[in-house]
């Protein structure tokens, strides 16, 4: 359930309060929205400024008279809103008794009204549909390229597109939140890897973080470039991971794990130029077990886990195009004019296309770049 946690503060008494103070009240109630964060159940916030700065508007004699200052004169002010998700309302109450803000003055804590909220969200789509519909149709690729428009035409169907990329963030959002409330799973089988300082087990791979990301990266017999070179497809994701400074700092490791040798693994590393740590699952169940090796052959995906002390649960997979979602290089062919040039996609008569995969390479391993029709 939603609830809506409404804070309260005195205001008389913010101009005593030490700066220091202040700042390490700000800081706590920040570090407690994380706590609520890691557990799914902030789903977002907004501080208010003093009620100073608050106007009113109320109806009198008919029409709208717009006053300083907040509704109702009070000691106590509010001072901020948060979005909070919870089994029930006692439930809410526990979690937010905890909140330092409550140090701060009172929280009310009322649940979200679910069915007007319904309503509203589906406004929210009809009026997506129908900005849409009153979208300018008529500017039509030709001759294999993009339709040549005004400054203002184009503005104008960016505005209408933008409606539709902001209702897939939306739902993005919601699937995030979705995934967050998934049951887990227990792993009770004790799985031991080989990696560059030695034989490790499935916590260390957490490296002494809360959360761990596995990618199961094809790199094993009857896979393309067995046994130098590792699967193209899983090379061009690994290619996109990024810095995982970034993952680290929100409690999450990652890791590789492969069924080959692991001196083969650290050769192709040092090839591709990566450094995330990849460890060989070479004679254990461990990729039978999660589904990437199966009697059809190997497959590749990532899996998600969560550690409570020693105890590890997964939590997550996906594998084929769910693991879309990492690749930066597809966010950004998707976003180009020419899109990723595969014969899959719905693209305009005339837009250069080949078969899917057919032009993936490892990064060493691309030729300069044949010429599309626009460029010649």
């Amino acid at each position: 359930m939603k609830f809506i946690c409404m804070g309260f503060i005195d205001e008389s008494k913010l101009p005593f309060l030490a700066e220091d103070d202040g700042q390490r009240m700000m800081e706590e109630c920040l570090a407690y929205d994380d706590e609520l964060r890691r557990g799914g159940h902030f789903l977002g916030g907004e501080a208010l400024q003093a009620a100073q700065n608050a106007v009113t508007l109320r109806i009198k004699n008919g029409s709208v008279e717009v006053t300083d200052g907040p509704y109702i004169e009070s000691k106590e002010m509010l001072g901020g809103i948060l979005l909070l998700e919870a089994r029930d309302l006692n439930h809410a109450i526990s979690l937010m008794t905890q909140h330092p803000g409550v140090k701060m003055g009172p929280f009310e804590i009322r649940p979200a009204d679910e069915e007007v909220n319904a309503l509203i969200a589906a406004r929210d789509a009809a009026m997506a549909n129908a900005s849409h519909d009153e979208c300018d149709h008529s500017l039509k690729p030709c001759d294999g390229k993009p339709a040549v428009a005004t400054r203002k035409e184009w503005q104008s169907a960016i505005d209408c597109l933008r409606v539709k990329e902001k209702a897939a963030t939306r739902a993005q959002d919601a699937l995030a939140a979705e995934r967050r409330r998934l049951p887990m799973v227990k792993i009770e089988k004790e799985y031991t890897f080989e990696g560059p300082s030695g034989m490790v087990k499935l916590i260390d791979l957490f490296e002494g973080r809360q959360q761990l990301a596995v990618y199961h990266f094809m790199f094993a017999e009857n896979v393309c470039g067995w046994p130098t070179a590792g699967c193209v497809g899983c090379s061009t994701l690994v290619d996109n991971l990024g810095h995982s400074a970034h993952i680290n700092a929100r409690g999450l490791s990652i890791a590789l794990v492969s069924l080959g040798p692991l001196a083969n693994l650290e050769a192709y590393k040092k090839r591709m130029g990566w450094a995330l740590p990849w460890y060989s699952s070479a004679g254990t169940t461990f990729n039978e077990d999660f589904g990437v090796t199966t009697l059809e052959g190997e497959s590749h995906g990532l899996s998600m886990f969560l550690r409570d002390g020693n105890d590890i649960y997964q939590t997550y997979f996906t594998g084929q195009r769910g693991c879309e979602a990492f690749m930066t290089s597809f966010a950004l062919l998707d976003r180009a004019p020419l899109g990723r040039q595969e014969t899959w996609e719905d693209s305009p008569q005339g837009w250069p296309q080949s078969d899917p995969y057919v032009w993936w390479r490892r990064n060493d391993e691309y030729e300069a770049p044949m010429l599309t029709p626009l460029q010649k």
